[in-house]
């Protein structure tokens, strides 16, 4: 036993020779890295400052078209303030805490090292190494050159470094400069950095605002930002609190008074964590990819980008409203038609449990909501709203035969009346009588940009398409026959010092006539007001169509007012049908309603503006032809002017009685050209006898009878 303790006493190393080790070792150590760190040059200095990712990792901020705040993207989530814009209760806290000399030193406490670091990391790591590990003793410079240029590392070689970096931040910049940079660079938890960051996420306010308490428990937060925290240990974040306090009322910060209130009150959080909420998150998710891929990660994460958006967030809110109060999932996207503005945009009821963005990623037939293309390219080819298609049973040389929703045919339709009933038949004859080519070169044109089915199954809307597809097609008809291109949702993107990076301007191409697509427009008004969009009806003037799919799988209503254009898509994920009888009227149709009534609500009402090239005449509702006195019932009708109808309507023409021909008084309504024609010769040469008169009129009477004499009469 004796022999095993003088042998053990043989490996003693005294403690004064352990002590001049630690000497001789850190004063070795700072010699070196003192002959290295000072080799850099004034400049060299304040350019690794001014180039290091602090100062780079800002939030980059994405503002709605009126200002308002959406989201931000970022790594760290960091908002750089002004050291005038902090509280200076805030900024006492810390000084109180962290280093009370502040203003006194250049850039190190001896004091602090000999008490706090050299004496504490002599003890841990030396005399007892298993014990504990090398502490602080740091100053507010220190810690800042710790976050800025060096790592984590806990070792003497480290504290050097952090020593000598503060030296030279402090010749290189003031003790405002300074502790500005500290205050938006230190780390509060749950990713914020940043005094402004930890006072919006703990309090949901801005620094600015806070209040003493406030102050107090986010200066205890660096130190331990997770042991620390409000939100995992109050109590311990409490306590660290009151002795913050303790210290400003040490220092004079505060009074006594203001010190045991303040105590008293209980902590009160709002605790609004940017990484577990984000507004318009499909819009917001839709615009980050656009960003992500000009830019980069780096640049949009962490450069302070500002991007100015053209979505408006109460619209934004409506739409999802109107969205989240159906029984469905589904989208919705609305553009403004002049600017090709994206101004809401919902892609599905819950982004968290989906992030697929059906209003831009949902490829889906949209029914009979293409036929809006069809029409289209009907009227600028010489077709009329009057113009009759027999809807009756018909089979094409592929054997295929159309088939209508009731699963009847009416006989002779005019193509208005066909439009507002969207019957399948007459938009497949349409189709074939316009050509299958032509009608995808128009949908091409007004906006559609995938591929389409060249066969006439396209007038049943069989080629799938987004639904921001359909609806900038759709405002391009509003627009009265003006593209807007690109459909922009991004307005102009600044650098963090204000610089204009990217300016999207919308560039505008007359590609249709105008008086086609207010013909078209007016067609479409009457979907709503007599057709199958009756659930769209808002209270002003509006133009759409329903869309429905097969076994009621997808669902659509897109329609618009001179203001705007909204595309509402109804559909399972799985393609399961919504239901039977589950049409683009029932289903989407009111859906859409909801949304425009509440959007434009602020909005005055007024009409699509009437080209000079178009004529408004009142029509019989059933034959399209000029009404007569037996027309049971009559509308007005928009026309390309010189493709109005002149004839009269032949459906509800009577037998009349033989005529007294000296006065004329049974020539009434219908004024028969052929008989206006008559009276005005009989004008200009007089016959010479009254029987000669009476014969000629008679005749002319009996060639009418005959000629609008019903079948089997």
């Amino acid at each position: 036993m004796l022999s095993k303790n003088k042998q053990k006493k043989l490996y003693h190393i005294p403690f004064s020779k352990k002590l001049l080790l630690v000497v001789l070792i850190f004063s070795l150590s700072f010699i070196i890295t003192f002959i290295g760190l000072t080799s850099l040059n004034t400049q060299k200095i304040s350019e690794m400052v001014q180039e290091n990712n602090f100062l780079d990792a800002i939030n980059s901020k994405v503002y709605d078209i009126n200002g308002k705040i959406i989201t931000e993207f970022f790594q760290e989530n960091r908002n750089p303030v002004k050291l005038s814009e902090i509280p200076p209760a805030l900024i006492n806290a810390f000084i109180a805490i962290e280093d009370s000399e502040f203003y006194k030193h250049k850039g190190i406490s001896f004091r602090g090292i000999l008490r706090g670091a050299l004496w504490e990391n002599f003890k841990n790591t030396i005399l007892s190494p298993k014990e504990g590990k090398p502490q602080g003793g740091s100053t507010i410079t220190q810690q800042l050159a710790i976050n800025i240029f060096l790592n984590r590392e806990i070792s003497l070689n480290r504290k050097i470094k952090d020593i000598l970096l503060a030296l030279q931040i402090e010749r290189n910049f003031t003790k405002d400069e300074i502790l500005e940079m500290y205050l938006n660079e230190i780390y509060f938890g749950h990713g914020a950095y940043g005094v402004q960051a930890a006072a919006q996420m703990y309090f949901n306010k801005s620094v600015q605002d806070l209040n003493l308490a406030e102050c107090a428990l986010l200066a205890g937060l660096p130190r331990g930002p997770s042991y620390y925290s409000p939100i995992l240990n109050p109590e311990v974040s409490l306590n660290r609190r009151n002795i913050i306090l303790n210290r400003m009322f040490k220092l004079g910060y505060i009074s006594k008074e203001e010190m045991e209130k303040t105590k008293q009150n209980p902590i009160k959080l709002d605790y609004n964590n940017k990484r577990d909420k984000i507004t318009a998150p499909y819009f917001s998710t839709f615009i980050l990819s656009q960003l992500l891929e000009e830019y980069g990660a780096n640049i949009v994460y962490k450069g302070g980008l500002k991007i100015y958006t053209t979505l408006d967030l109460e619209m934004q809110n409506f739409a999802e409203k109107a969205l989240q109060e159906s029984v469905y999932e589904g989208a919705i996207i609305a553009i403004e038609p002049q600017t090709g503005y994206i101004k809401a945009m919902v892609g599905g009821k819950d982004f968290e449990k989906s992030k697929f963005n059906r209003a831009t990623q949902a490829y889906r037939q949209p029914g009979s909501a293409f036929k809006p293309f069809i029409y289209l390219t009907a009227l600028d080819n010489g077709f009329t709203p009057s113009n009759i298609i027999e809807d009756s049973p018909v089979t094409f040389e592929n054997g295929w035969s159309p088939k209508n929703y009731e699963k009847e045919f009416r006989g002779p339709v005019t193509l208005r009346e066909a439009f507002e009933l969207s019957i399948n038949v007459v938009g497949v004859k349409l189709l074939e009588q316009v050509g299958v080519n032509k009608v995808i070169n128009y949908a091409h044109k007004a906006g559609i940009k995938s591929e389409l089915r060249s066969d006439l199954s396209l007038a049943l809307g069989t080629s799938e398409i987004t639904p921001l597809e359909i609806a900038s097609a759709y405002a391009t008809i509003a627009n009265l026959g003006v593209r807007v291109d690109p459909i922009i949702s991004i307005i102009r993107i600044e650098d963090y010092n204000g610089k204009i990076i990217k300016e999207n301007i919308p560039q505008k191409k007359k590609l249709f006539k105008e008086e086609t697509c207010y013909v078209l427009i007016k067609m479409m008004e009457g979907v709503i007001e007599r057709g199958t969009g009756l659930s769209a009806q808002i209270g002003r003037p509006a133009a759409g169509k329903t869309g429905t799919t097969n076994d009621f799988v997808d669902a659509w209503f897109i329609g618009f007012t001179p203001d705007l254009v909204t595309a509402v898509y109804i559909g399972n994920d799985d393609r399961k049908p919504l239901g039977n009888k589950m049409t683009g009227g029932v289903v989407a149709a009111p859906v859409w309603a909801k949304f425009m009534k509440s959007a434009l609500k602020n909005n005055d009402k007024k009409d699509f503006l009437q080209p000079d090239k178009v004529i408004n005449i009142s029509v019989c509702k059933e034959s399209g032809l000029l009404p007569i006195n037996s027309c049971p019932e009559t509308l007005t009708v928009s026309f390309i002017k010189g493709t109005e109808p002149t004839s009269y309507c032949i459906i509800h023409q009577t037998i009349f009685e033989k005529p007294k021909t000296e006065e004329y008084q049974e020539i009434k309504k219908p004024y028969y050209e052929e008989i206006e024609t008559f009276k005005k010769k009989q004008e200009e040469e007089p016959i010479k006898t009254k029987e000669k008169e009476e014969e000629t009129f008679q005749s002319l009477i009996n060639k009418l009878r005959e000629k609008y004499k019903k079948p089997g009469n």
